[in-house]
């Protein structure tokens, strides 16, 4: 008894004398830089047995990416720790460096998880101290405009210039490609992304996003707004660190009304609950302080592994459930809407908007007072409906050509099956109707978007080599959302496939004459449906090359794999 009290004692002088040592940044209204983020994390790996801190993957800029692991069982291996009947909670910092509370937050963490270890047995927390490195070490007291603080910060954009935050399904980055190692190798029940946002004024410290519910596994959703959610919400309140829902305007001020941000899975969040797992993005303020930045989002990661640890067993039950319903779930969503029909009401403090006149620019605009506060109730949007659906296949069939798209999968851990022949295959496959395209490159892509396909069912000729994928494993619903080419954020939208928008074949107007004119005196229907055309569109009729291309697209000449999309559905 008496040998406890003294290896307690002695714990909690070191941990003392730790983090008597370890800069609190925030108090000076300063951020970490990289490597004394790093550092701090090092040192409690290194003075408590109970965390651990690991290299996992590189990043684009050349240093590894880390994680940080409080376990109080002491057991740091991948394969344990995703097998544990604990709650296992994933913390993500700096993805845009310029919103770096959660890196200070995350360090105050793991102070009282490792001093108070024991009151933790139930929950294994991994933070990410610094996702994105190359923006953390790009330091600048100008990167983050209006913000009162810290003052001097990272860059919002990665050493490649790209925002890592729509990288979760292109994975332009190595940060991409190592964070899902990460994921998918602990497969946490919770997944935190910590940010700081701008936008509206008003008088909360931080906001929330909740995985867009409308998309998440029902079985999750249930349990996110039965217990999950309300608790955080009620516990943060009682703290005099009242959150409230993301301000998501819908009509230019939050007095309007607030709308849930739909966060496809280019987005962590969005990625994450691909894999029925439980997903929060905290938006500090960035107009308050950057202590209190830092001391609510603590707060608030604080609350949430205090509900892991009291409810480890629920939420690790809840989750093998929606494993099985996703498995069994047929239909996919893969583009959304607002419902504007149906509004929640939410109690919103904010400031009153007035309407000034710019000593820059003597223009009238309209600013926040925060010395009129406006306590008001609103309309609060939650829910959104599917404006595609699809039917999940039993299998798709996948040309090994498209080595960018088979390496996504297996980093995602989708299991591929060879063929060991070259084989015609039955199927279902689509051709690209309609689609947009962004006039100037997104996130190093010209994105598309509003794709429309047409099925078509035959036989498609497939190599030794290329690849079945069946949808009856885990990752179904990440198989379904990036194969579907109308889906947001599918691999045909992010340019994997753009080369077969592009025709080939073409012919010679002089060459071709004899040839259409032999096509029209064979086919009498084509023929008819020509003219037809002529005498409807006197555009068409003045032009004799697009005539001439009428009709080459009704021959066997016109290409067939021209907008074929080249990925097959095995119904």
């Amino acid at each position: 008894m008496k040998l406890g009290i003294i290896n307690t004692v002695v714990i909690l002088f070191l941990g003392h004398l730790c983090f008597g040592q370890l800069k609190k940044a925030y108090l000076q209204n300063e951020s970490y830089t990289y490597d004394e983020a790093i550092s701090a994390f090092e040192t409690m790996s290194k003075t408590f047995s109970c965390a651990k801190m690991v290299e996992w993957g590189k990043t684009d800029v050349g240093r590894p990416l880390h994680v940080c692991i409080f376990n109080d069982a002491e057991e740091f291996d991948s394969g344990a720790i995703s097998a544990s009947d604990k709650t296992v909670i994933l913390i993500n910092n700096a993805i845009h460096p310029g919103e770096s509370c959660g890196v200070d937050a995350s360090i105050l963490l793991m102070e009282e998880l490792t001093l108070r270890r024991k009151e933790f047995q139930n929950v294994i927390v991994i933070v990410i101290p610094v996702y994105n490195i190359g923006g953390m070490l790009n330091r600048s007291p100008y990167n983050r405009t209006g913000q009162p603080g810290p003052v001097e910060c990272g860059f919002r954009g990665s050493y490649q210039n790209l925002d890592l935050n729509r990288d979760f399904i292109k994975c332009d980055s190595k940060n991409a490609f190592s964070f899902i190692e990460i994921f998918h190798a602990y497969d946490p029940d919770v997944f935190i992304d910590t940010h700081t946002t701008n936008g509206s004024d008003h008088q909360y410290t931080l906001t929330v996003i909740t995985s867009q519910i409308s998309k998440m596994n029902p079985v999750l959703k249930q349990y996110v707004l039965g217990a999950l959610e309300p608790t955080i919400y009620t516990n943060m309140k009682a703290r005099n660190k009242e959150v409230i829902p993301y301000v998501n305007t819908v009509k230019g001020t939050p007095d309007k009304g607030i709308a849930d941000f739909m966060e496809t899975p280019r987005f962590s969040s969005g990625y994450a609950t691909l894999f029925d797992c439980m997903a929060f993005i905290t938006e500090a303020h960035k107009y308050k302080s950057f202590e209190d930045r830092v001391l609510h989002t603590h707060a608030f990661l604080e609350e949430m592994v205090r509900f892991g640890n009291e409810n480890a067993k629920d939420i690790k039950g809840v989750r093998a459930e929606a494993r099985k319903a996703s498995l069994m779930q047929s239909t996919f969503a893969g583009a959304w809407e607002l419902d504007t029909t149906e509004a929640q009401k939410l109690f919103f403090k904010g400031y009153k908007t007035v309407t000034k006149t710019s000593e820059v620019t003597k223009c009238e605009f309209t600013t926040y007072d925060p010395s009129q506060k406006l306590d008001v109730e609103i309309p609060y949007y939650r829910n959104y409906k599917a404006k595609i659906t699809v039917n999940a296949p039993e299998y798709y069939v996948i040309p090994q050509c498209y080595p960018d798209a088979i390496e996504r999968l297996r980093a995602n851990k989708v299991e591929l099956k060879i063929l060991d022949k070259d084989s015609l295959i039955y199927g279902t496959y689509y051709y690209v109707e309609d689609y947009k395209t962004v006039n100037t490159p997104y996130e190093n892509h010209f994105l598309h978007s509003a794709v429309q396909v047409r099925q078509v069912k035959g036989m498609i000729q497939f190599y030794k080599g290329d690849y079945l994928v069946s949808t009856t494993q885990r990752s179904r619903r990440y198989i379904v959302e990036v194969l579907e080419p109308q889906f947001e954020d599918s691999y045909f939208n992010w340019n994997f496939f753009d080369n077969v928008l592009q025709q080939k074949e073409w012919f010679s107007p002089f060459a071709f004459e004899s040839i259409a004119n032999t096509w029209l005196e064979q086919d009498l229907e084509m023929k008819k449906e020509f003219e037809k055309k002529r005498a409807q569109d006197s555009i068409f009729a003045a032009n004799h090359n697009a005539q001439l291309y009428w009709i080459y697209k009704q021959t066997p000449y016109y290409e067939k794999s021209h907008n074929r999309y080249p990925i097959v559905r095995i119904d």
